[in-house]
């Protein structure tokens, strides 16, 4: 094939992904974002989990939906030293109610992921505290975890952790006590 071939058949494929992308709204637009109403915003929600002693927490989410029209939050909690969790049910309740009530950014359409990490001596699983408080279902633990586990709280819509969630954006959860403890 001849380069000025090449040429063409690379600017016909251009011209067709071009067209394929501009045919409509993106996913992403019919996905409710940035409310303006009702809830918190993120820095609001981060402010509010700082306040939990022990913990420290990064809360990411709400961004533009990606190409499968998906979008989330992601919050990853690290146990201090020297502490513990001793109220994990309260902890997942709190931080699912705290992204589904972010009014800044998208609607959490697909999951809200929880990442603790704490020492393993501990055995803290955080899936078991989701399923304790009812947000996803009983699972086997994950051997050999080193203290990390996940609970993914899917916020499809129809889920049931999506209908007990309620409206878009949620209201503000109070921040719990008696969530850590001192080891």
């Amino acid at each position: 094939m001849t380069r000025y071939r090449r040429g063409i058949i690379a600017v016909v494929v251009a011209a067709g992904m071009v067209g394929l992308t501009s045919c409509g709204p993106s996913r992403a637009d019919l996905i409710p974002h940035d409310a303006p109403s009702g809830g918190q915003t993120l820095s609001e929600a981060r402010s509010a989990i700082a306040r939990i002693p022990g913990l420290t927490v990064d809360f990411q989410g709400g961004e533009r939906a990606n190409i499968k029209g998906n979008t989330g939050y992601d919050i990853a909690v690290t146990v201090d030293p020297g502490y513990r969790i001793v109220d994990g049910p309260a902890l997942v309740t709190f931080l699912t109610e705290s992204a589904w009530s972010v009014r800044n950014g998208y609607l959490p359409n697909a999951q809200i992921s929880l990442t603790v990490t704490d020492d393993p001596a501990n055995g803290f699983d955080v899936a078991k505290a989701a399923a304790a408080a009812e947000w996803i279902e009983p699972r086997d633990p994950v051997p050999e975890s080193e203290g990390l586990t996940v609970a993914n709280v899917d916020t499809v819509e129809g889920s049931p952790a999506r209908v007990r969630l309620g409206d878009w954006p949620g209201e503000v959860p109070d921040v719990p006590t008696g969530v850590t403890a001192v080891r």
